[in-house]
């Protein structure tokens, strides 16, 4: 006889699992819309667009994935909409800026959402910025940052990470980039270094030179000087990191915590209240996406790196942020400004 109970409850424990798995199943919509913080064209579209190609083959019932473009205010748009507005039955899902999940703590009025309650689900990239400088250019190390003016192209604004970053090393490690502010993009700024108008470029990503300038690496057209981040990348292991550069305790603290928003390049996310099961799959899919060889092929083409990090590393990281303490945030928002940004 307890033997018999024992099995019978085993079947009750697998049926209920099975109940769990058909329900969540069943709530997946058959039309999922993944909303894209930037217009058509770029790297945070790349990505949408990518994964709105394949991730359904990973959801129950295969539904459509229809990517949405919603741009506005670098990204807080649709981080208000997906908090405030969205339904949250696993029908509207969203890729953010990397830097968005910071504005409620950075002081950004316009942000009006809790990043804590938002459902975290993967990133697929790490943003990896760097300094790059022209062949000709005498600029050959980090020390040579230093030595004189140095100048570089910005297409300025508050939300230039190649008008912002260099300002922040200049006032917190002392490098002496001269900005030639105007440009219209990246883009212009290449063509500013290959006319010699600029020797190079701060805070440019490294997965976008490559895709837009494969040639440059390949042919030491140009060469990294520094990269920005928390910590350095496995791709470019030699090249020295600029938070290394600002020697100053307080100016490294509050770097640090303003390069937070590029650690996690590709966050996608669903509003909060989506149902624990529907996260769940969501989570799920999209990790077997971004194992699975098609998509991998697909990224490939699309010159489109993926480095993973699943959902939990999300959001302990923000919440790690989050926990800092308040004079230490406003000494990185004050920092912040005065280098341009909003």
């Amino acid at each position: 006889m307890p033997g018999r109970i024992v099995s019978l409850l085993a079947v009750a424990v697998a049926v209920c699992a099975i109940a769990h798995g058909a329900r969540a199943q069943s709530r997946i919509p058959p039309a999922v819309t993944l909303y894209i913080p930037s217009g058509i064209g770029g790297g945070y579209d790349t990505y949408g667009r990518l994964a709105s190609r394949h991730l359904g083959r990973f959801l129950p019932g295969n539904p459509t994935l229809i990517p949405k473009n919603m741009p506005g205010a670098g990204g807080v748009v649709l981080a208000n909409y997906l908090y405030n507005v969205a339904p949250k039955d696993g029908s509207a899902i969203a890729l953010l800026q990397g830097g968005t999940p910071l504005e409620p703590l950075f002081g950004f009025s316009q942000a009006m959402y809790d990043v804590t309650k938002f459902h975290w689900l993967v990133s697929l990239n790490r943003l990896v910025s760097i300094g790059v400088f022209w062949h000709t250019s005498p600029v050959r190390t980090a020390d040579d940052l230093f030595a004189r003016d140095v100048l570089v192209a910005s297409s300025g604004g508050g939300d230039s990470s190649t008008e912002i970053l260099p300002r922040l090393l200049n006032r917190l490690a002392g490098t002496r980039f001269k900005i030639i502010s105007g440009y219209k993009g990246t883009g212009d700024g290449m063509l500013a270094m290959e006319r010699a108008e600029v020797e190079g470029i701060v805070g440019h990503e490294l997965s976008a030179l490559r895709a837009a300038r494969p040639e440059w690496l390949r042919d030491n057209k140009a060469r990294i000087v520094i990269q920005v981040g928390l910590t350095r990348s496995p791709d470019l292991p030699e090249v020295p990191n600029a938070l290394d550069l600002v020697k100053d305790k307080n100016h490294r603290e509050a770097f640090a915590l303003l390069l937070t928003r590029q650690v996690h390049g590709r966050p996608f996310v669903a509003p909060p209240g989506t149902p624990p099961d529907v996260v769940a799959v969501l989570k799920q899919a999209f990790l077997a996406m971004a194992k699975d060889p098609a998509f991998l092929q697909d990224a490939a083409k699309m010159k489109a790196d993926i480095i993973v990090n699943d959902g939990a590393e999300l959001a302990a990281l923000y919440a790690q942020t989050y926990a800092t303490p308040r004079p230490l945030v406003e000494r990185a928002v004050e920092e912040f400004k005065r280098a341009g940004g909003r």
